[in-house]
């Protein structure tokens, strides 16, 4: 197996895409970092003028956490699309182009092959996270410095400095957790289509779908939410409640794990009755 990841990353390393999705997100993330820094103080000071009223606030809203924490909303939908760019096709791609009959032609299991795919999700995805925790928080820090964080959702969290470095640790470890399942997802869905760009769109419709309905759960969904993918991909939030509620994390967590599970196995089905000949 050692040797068909080796194998695997550096097919992926000579594809123009994994570094093409890397440098979109350091784009994304640098225009981030240019709007706050030109007009961030202002508009969160518009956002909790009223707080001025009730405490005794000194120094900045605006610090390197507060700018982390803003990054990490792009979870939702712009991260998940830079990660399929790469992972979509891992193995479609292979059977669109033919190289799957060359590499089935040497003495391996396919389910090897499978498992190799989805271990190189994995394994992109880690130092796609890597690289998006050391700059949106590391980078964010030396620029902005340090702080409490204050978010406003569910009521009015405030975290003190002291107690903020674990809590992005464990919300970018989730972050990792949650972007390996969308990047197992859409490899599954690779397993299921002959063109690249079918199955890279079908991932991203799912998402985007899953999002709409999402926004539309609490007037109309009620009840629903905990079967979309997105909905366990916000939970990364949690990490930010003042008290934090350590049930729902394990339970979206577990689904995470489950729901990955589920598609590594039906892929492995799927694999192993294909026609690569057709």
């Amino acid at each position: 197996m050692r040797h068909l990841l080796q194998f695997e990353g550096i097919k992926l390393l000579h594809r123009p895409r994994t570094f093409l999705s890397i440098g979109l997100m350091l784009v994304l993330v640098g225009l981030i970092f240019w709007g706050l820094n030109a007009e961030g103080e202002n508009a969160l000071g518009y956002l909790f003028q009223s707080l001025g009223d009730n405490f005794l606030m000194q120094g900045s809203i605006l610090n390197g956490y507060m700018v982390s924490f803003l990054i990490l909303n792009t979870l939702w939908i712009h991260i998940p699309i830079l990660i399929v760019i790469v992972t979509g096709d891992l193995f479609s791609s292979e059977l669109e182009s033919g190289t799957i009959r060359l590499l089935m032609t040497r003495p391996i299991s396919r389910n090897r092959v499978a498992l190799g795919k989805f271990a190189t999700a994995v394994l992109y995805v880690f130092v796609f996270v890597l690289i998006f925790s050391l700059v949106s928080l590391g980078l964010a820090l030396l620029l902005f410095g340090s702080g409490d964080l204050i978010v406003a959702f569910n009521g009015l969290q405030i975290i003190p400095e002291a107690d903020l470095l674990w809590r992005f640790f464990a919300a970018f470890g989730y972050a990792f957790l949650a972007m390996s399942t969308f990047a197992i997802f859409s490899v599954a869905i690779s397993f299921f289509t002959r063109k690249s760009l079918v199955a890279i769109l079908i991932t991203l419709g799912i998402i985007v779908i899953s999002t709409l309905l999402q926004t539309l759960a609490s007037s109309l969904f009620m009840g629903w939410e905990f079967f979309l993918i997105t909905y366990h991909f916000a939970q990364w939030q949690l990490f930010f409640y003042s008290e934090i509620d350590w049930v729902s994390l394990l339970n979206s967590s577990l689904w995470l794990m489950v729901f990955s599970s589920f598609c590594i196995v039906v892929s492995l089905i799927r694999f192993n009755k294909l026609k690569i000949t057709e």
